[in-house]
């Protein structure tokens, strides 16, 4: 599902425009990113956990040149779903 998708079945099931639907699904989505960012972890019960994971730096080697090159540290954010959206989901299998 992409995100014009949610908005239009958020405009769809709440009759508002879609102007407006689509403004709600990206604060959503900024609030999500941001407090993770902030705090490291985003819990929303019944759905999952948005964590902040940290990769190190690292040497990695081209294999076809055999020059090494330096990778900077830098965060990705994790998600790990909740035990109740994982039952939903395999009940549907």
């Amino acid at each position: 599902m992409r995100k014009s998708e949610i908005v239009n079945r958020l405009a769809e099931e709440y009759s508002i425009p879609v102007k407006e639907a689509k403004r709600i699904v990206e604060e959503i989505f900024f609030w999500i990113a941001q407090k993770t960012a902030e705090e490291g972890s985003v819990q929303i019960r019944g759905f999952g956990v948005f964590r902040l994971r940290r990769r190190g730096g690292r040497f990695i080697k081209n294999p076809k040149t055999g020059i090494e090159t330096y990778i900077e540290e830098r965060y990705l954010i994790g998600f790990k779903p909740s035990k109740k959206l994982l039952i939903r989901l395999n009940e549907k299998v």
